[in-house]
């Protein structure tokens, strides 16, 4: 039997797949949608997902770790999604964006959204969202994400099929949950640093009380939190938040 409920629309592929995974569905079943009415993104965001242009899915992980652990699976999945993403191409331009995005040069591809359970024993979960603009036009990104997103037709040219690419990224999934499970997050983590579009960058981020804080990437550390030093010589370590490419690094208007 094959996993994965194939949905012409739904409100959020991971609504479903979590209350699939709450009764008792089995690690690496999936849920792909043509549409989405309401996708998810992190932070609360919305994701937009024009129909039968993109990946628009959620894949249940039982993980083998500690509990502790499952935080790091935003950069174990996104990790995979580059990796697939990868095996399309020869070009070396995809990238990934602490914690959850998956970039084109300056541009965002794709997102991931790990909404977990962790309940106590075997009854654990997690639910990977997956979002990829596909075969996504110019004209099908709302004006306002024109100057900020990419589709993998806008950068190569190619029209891809939906579902074979979905198996593609499921199977590159289930491998990197496995070496996370047996060779540690630290694998995971190697490959991560090589492809992070904000190492060395100056980015910026809002604090819990509202100040603006402009510092250069370093990378995320060994809990997968990231890090970041001011010109003062500070290292901020960045537990969560919306952090992007400083606009204007030098403060000058």
């Amino acid at each position: 039997m094959e996993k994965l409920l194939h949905l012409q629309t739904t409100d959020s592929t991971n609504s479903v797949a979590y209350q699939l995974a709450l009764n008792g569905t089995k690690h690496g079943y999936g849920v792909l949608a043509d549409r989405q009415l309401a996708g998810k993104g992190r932070l609360g965001k919305d994701w937009k997902s024009p129909a039968k242009t993109g990946i628009y899915c959620s894949i249940i992980l039982r993980p083998k770790l500690p509990l502790y652990d499952f935080p790091k699976l935003t950069l174990t999945a996104g990790l995979s999604l580059c990796s697939a993403v990868e095996k399309l191409s020869k070009n070396t331009s995809y990238g990934l964006k602490w914690p959850n995005d998956l970039y084109y040069n300056t541009k965002k591809c794709g997102g991931i959204l790990v909404e977990s359970s962790i309940a106590s024993g075997t009854s654990s979960f997690a639910v990977v969202g997956i979002g990829l603009n596909v075969n996504t036009t110019l004209l099908q990104f709302p004006i306002e994400l024109r100057q900020k997103a990419t589709s993998l037709y806008l950068q190569s040219g190619n029209i891809f099929d939906i579902r074979e690419l979905y198996w593609l990224i499921h199977e590159s999934l289930l491998t990197h949950m496995e070496i996370h499970e047996t060779q540690g997050f630290e694998s995971i983590l190697t490959e991560w640093r090589k492809r992070d579009v904000l190492l060395g960058k100056e980015v910026e981020w809002v604090t819990c009380d509202k100040k603006v804080v402009i510092a250069s990437g370093l990378g995320p550390d060994k809990n997968g939190q990231l890090l970041a030093k001011d010109r003062t010589g500070m290292v901020h370590k960045i537990l969560s938040g919306d952090v992007q490419l400083a606009d204007n690094p030098d403060g000058k208007k």
